[in-house]
């Protein structure tokens, strides 16, 4: 009997650690302040009710679904919310994500960050393992009418690297492990389903 209840106590002590364990996991970066993405990768006005972190990679197709959406939700509260796009590439999985990113961000230089992204979100079964995906890029660039060459050189530019990384990193501290991942008013919200329900909340509160 004393066997039994001890049994008992114990499941009942993992079952309460591993349940505080995940809330922990849930709730870390919605207590981790993240900081505004580059300009270019902005989108919304500065005093926004609504603000949305958006953690993505271009190679998935979820992400791809929720760029759609995004668009969608933008045209109907658009003054209301400011979206901020951070890099999160899955590199295990999407081989060439990374570049796309700089590639993305370097495009973002010249003022096209947003249509060079919706073409690498459309097009993602064309480059993401293809080894040939600069030609693919370069092909964007063309139909974005930008400098190729200097896409090239900021692709090669440690700095365009860096700033990936360091989107990677606060991803990590905010335990995203998915994509799309997105903080809305410092709320998680996973996937697109999530997301429409904070917005539907705080458009329902505040606006």
């Amino acid at each position: 009997m004393k066997r039994l209840t001890t049994v008992k106590i114990f499941s009942a002590l993992i079952l309460i650690i591993a349940t505080t364990s995940t809330v922990l996991i849930f709730t870390r970066g919605e207590k981790t302040q993240e900081t505004p993405s580059p300009m270019w990768r902005r989108m919304g006005p500065e005093k926004a009710k609504i603000i949305i972190y958006e953690h993505s990679d271009f190679a998935c197709p979820a992400c791809a679904g929720a760029n759609f959406k995004l668009k969608e939700i933008m045209k109907v509260y658009g003054k209301e919310i400011q979206l901020n796009f951070k890099h999160y590439p899955l590199t295990m999985i999407h081989r060439f994500s990374l570049d796309a990113a700089a590639y993305a961000d370097c495009a973002g230089e010249q003022g096209k960050f947003w249509e060079f992204a919706d073409l690498l979100f459309a097009n993602a079964e064309k480059w993401a393992n293809n080894e040939n995906f600069k030609e693919e890029f370069k092909d964007y660039a063309k139909k974005l009418n930008l400098d190729w060459k200097k896409l090239e050189e900021c692709h090669q530019d440690p700095k365009t690297l860096k700033q990936i990384k360091s989107d990677i990193s606060y991803g990590d501290l905010k335990g995203v492990d998915a994509t799309p991942t997105f903080f809305v008013n410092g709320k998680r919200a996973v996937g697109t389903l999530q997301l429409i329900n904070r917005i539907q909340i705080l458009t329902a509160e505040e606006l």
